[in-house]
């Protein structure tokens, strides 16, 4: 007997002032919240599946007030990304705001848990969180003693069809299986703007996960009315830019038809996303491209001025930004079907086409989806046929080894007959993908030959290779390539050489496969060449994903940014401060090679982008790479030089403020002590 109770939007409309644990600036829930609160107040699962604007995040916020405020327990938030799991803290910690008087944490990989986080986290009424970071904390509950994962009793997952996108709904699959394991009792609530087969996950939630009741609503409600259109482009040229071309010039045939509407643009390629912001530009239209490269401040004033300036019509952006941004537009075009030679996933077109039409601005929504002229039948069948949430865990051995390790370097796995146990409990178990046992053994034995596990008169264990992997939540061959690679490093007295040692970071399991693209491979060719020579025999090993990584942490190690790669060259640079980790805890449980100052400085070459010499001065506050090189090129090569100069010559040097200069002097002085 199934334990899934299905619910309707509700047409009589609950006044808000009924909810007693939260405010509104409006007087009556909507349809679909209007259904919610029948149940939000049982001690079961929901699933909520409504379009996009159907305010999705109120529902959130009623189970989350209604667990802290009436049920007195902690409640879970976990966000798509990390730029909306601080766009929700930001809201939310408004002293105005309902959520206003609470402790309100965030926890997303931008953050370390340190004893005070852990505390911090401890004490919050609500926390955010993204789905790996919970998959992460629930994997380190035990040595880092996390009372709060115990104490959760609502956990919230929005945009929760994120399960069936690749490299990324596996974690939160896992993660859910983890968490309902340390804390059985807690309520699921997922919200979803796409999710076909709602009845089935839901099924899964109650089956495998908890054994709640779990009530679902499947709506069909939508605030602003929205129209899809389907708009062909010529792509009789198989010349890449020709067919670019041709999808901008049908944008801008659109944007010109209505001349005093916002239209939001979404380009599945950066190049193309320039392209057609330069187009706009060139027009007269004014526009601006929302994509990586935008830190988060110059991300929250464009958004910001998009909403209030009725002369700035157009923002294109990447398709990340459909993910639960809040910056809808009375109109939407989608610059074609495909990222590079792959379609994409109608679940993403749904994101993007919601993001059409402003509640409480515009009578309606409009979305374009411009198609190639030649399958455009093809590609209107595909997107109008719904595709369901399906679960990623065993789509790649690779992945499948990332959470079995795990596993094991804990004992929840000692052995194949364990990995069947933890495999029902997944929704990719619950939808019979059948996990091979040929494939598992081979898995199996692939991990031991590469060191990461043993067995050990029949129970596999975990390797210090593991314990790297399941602590950093990094790939596991990862993990052995890299203490491979710096095997070959110091063995061969390499180090010395920024060549070897950018491919030594470089050529590990992720970047085998990484695109390259056109543009890329012409800015690579000149450092290939260079690769070639300095490499020789070993050169045959290098894909070209590692090349393009390769490249990037040498210019990094320089202090040189390419513009064809600067988001995935920002990428590197924001991720080695755990690379750091990494390798140094390589070094302490396997390696013992005594290279941890080797591993600071040069985390420290890439965050400032320096040669080794220059990296001392460069730690004084207010010195950067240039100031660092005048320094060192006049004789004043160490901190403690920096210390012993008269204030008013340094200040001539630096051309520099006094009181600026004053710091410089006492910094160095403190970093020269003994």
């Amino acid at each position: 007997m199934t334990n899934v109770v299905n619910i309707k939007d509700r047409e009589n409309l609950v006044p808000t002032k009924e909810y007693k644990y939260a405010k509104w600036g409006f007087e009556h829930f909507n349809p679909v919240q209007s259904g919610i609160f029948e149940v939000y107040e049982e001690d079961a699962n929901a699933l909520i599946a409504a379009k996009t604007s159907a305010g999705k995040t109120v529902i959130a916020e009623m189970f989350l007030a209604h667990e802290v405020r009436k049920r007195g327990g902690k409640g879970m938030f976990l966000a798509p990304m990390r730029a909306l799991a601080q766009e929700k803290i930001d809201q939310w910690g408004e002293p105005e705001y309902h959520f206003g008087d609470l402790n309100i944490s965030i926890c997303t990989g931008d953050y370390r848990i340190t004893d005070k986080r852990q505390e911090e986290l401890d004490r919050s009424n609500i926390i955010v969180m993204t789905s790996e970071m919970l998959n992460h904390r629930a994997r380190n509950i035990n040595s880092e003693k996390s009372k709060y994962l115990h104490d959760i009793q609502t956990l919230v997952v929005d945009e929760s069809h994120l399960l069936t996108v690749p490299d990324r709904g596996e974690h939160l699959e896992v993660g859910l299986m983890k968490f309902t394991k340390i804390n059985p009792n807690c309520r699921i609530v997922l919200l979803s703007a796409t999710m076909p087969n709602v009845s089935q996950i839901a099924e899964w939630m109650s089956e495998s996960l908890n054994k709640k009741k779990t009530f679902v609503l499947n709506s069909e409600y939508r605030p602003v009315p929205l129209g899809i259109h389907y708009e062909c482009y010529d792509d009789e040229s198989s010349r890449y830019d020709i067919c670019e071309k041709e999808k901008i010039d049908k944008a801008m045939d659109i944007i010109n038809d209505y001349p005093d509407d916002k239209f939001l643009i979404f380009a599945h390629t950066k190049r193309t996303g320039e392209q057609m912001t330069n187009e706009l530009q060139r027009q007269g239209v004014k526009a601006e491209f929302h994509n990586a490269d935008l830190n988060k401040e110059n991300r929250v004033i464009l958004e910001r001025k998009f909403r209030q300036d009725k002369d700035f019509r157009v923002v294109v952006a990447t398709p990340t930004l459909a993910w639960g941004v809040n910056m809808p537009a009375r109109r939407v075009i989608i610059l074609g079907v495909h990222r590079g030679k792959d379609k994409v996933e109608v679940y993403n077109i749904t994101q993007m086409v919601g993001r059409s039409g402003r509640l409480g601005i515009d009578p309606r929504g409009d979305a374009y989806v411009l198609l190639p002229a030649s399958k455009s039948k093809e590609h209107m069948d595909r997107l109008n046929l719904p595709q369901n949430i399906t679960s990623r865990l065993i789509d790649d051995p690779n992945k499948l080894a990332f959470h079995l390790v795990d596993e094991i370097y804990r004992k929840s796995i000692l052995n194949e007959s364990d990995v069947w146990l933890w495999y029902e409990r997944s929704l990719a178990s619950f939808q019979e993908r059948n996990l091979s046992k040929l494939i598992l053994r081979d898995l199996i034995n692939d991990l031991i030959r590469k060191e990461i596990i043993y067995e050990n008169e029949g129970t596999l264990e975990a390797s210090s290779v593991a314990k790297v992997s399941s602590i950093f939540y990094c790939c596991p061959f990862d993990i052995a390539s890299l203490r491979r690679n710096m095997y070959h490093l110091f063995n061969k007295k390499l180090e010395t050489s920024d060549i070897h040692v950018a491919v030594a970071l470089a050529k590990i399991e992720r970047n085998r496969l990484g695109i390259v693209n056109t543009m890329e491979r012409q800015e690579i060719s000149h450092f290939d060449k260079k690769l070639q020579t300095t490499l020789k025999d070993e050169y045959r090993y290098l894909s070209d994903g590692m090349k393009k990584a390769a490249y990037c942490y040498l210019n990094l190690m320089d202090g040189k940014f390419s513009s064809v790669m600067s988001g995935y060259q920002r990428g590197l640079q924001s991720e080695f401060e755990r690379m750091e980790q990494v390798l140094c805890a390589l070094d302490s449980m396997s390696g013992k090679w005594g290279r941890e100052i080797f591993f600071r400085e040069l985390s420290g070459r890439i965050r400032y982008g320096v040669p080794s010499h220059l990296l001392g001065l460069c730690r004084i506050p207010n010195i950067g790479k240039v100031r660092a090189k005048k320094l060192y090129d006049m004789g004043y090569k160490t901190t403690l030089d920096v210390s012993l100069l008269d204030a008013s010559k340094l200040k001539k040097i630096l051309n520099m403020r006094e009181d600026l200069v004053a710091a410089v002097i006492n910094e160095a002085l403190r970093l020269s002590a003994p």
